[in-house]
């Protein structure tokens, strides 16, 4: 009885802990994916859902400079928690940029990365 009473109490902690554990921000985990924004962005039209919420290592071109992100290659927008960083960046630099795919917009016809950062 008293096995049965700690070994449900162990169940129950390691449960609490992993569903209420501290999201994995992208600076922390390892990408799934490293390598050119282009070659991203044909891999993220033949499967989108599968990129969704993965963390992402690109290096491309930057194509346009925004109060909240950058562009690159086009296609790509880049959103930084930090936003301090997006000084330093110029267009038609070339930059590695790590971060979290949110998604894809129709409208825009871009690839979204939030929480981005500059390994």
């Amino acid at each position: 009885m008293v096995v049965g009473v700690v070994l449900i109490t162990m169940v129950g902690f390691s449960t609490y802990g992993y569903l209420f554990s501290a999201p994995t921000k992208p600076a922390d985990a390892n990408p799934e994916f490293m390598g050119q924004a282009q070659e991203f962005s044909y891999l993220v039209t033949d499967d989108l859902a599968f990129w969704v919420n993965k963390v992402v290592e690109l290096t491309g071109e930057v194509s346009e400079v925004t109060d909240d992100g950058i562009l690159i290659n086009g296609t790509i927008y880049c959103q930084f928690d930090d936003k301090t960083i997006l000084k330093t960046i110029t267009k038609n630099q070339r930059l590695t940029i790590k971060g979290k795919m949110v998604g894809f917009d129709e409208l825009l016809m871009e690839i979204k990365l939030s929480q981005c950062i500059i390994p």
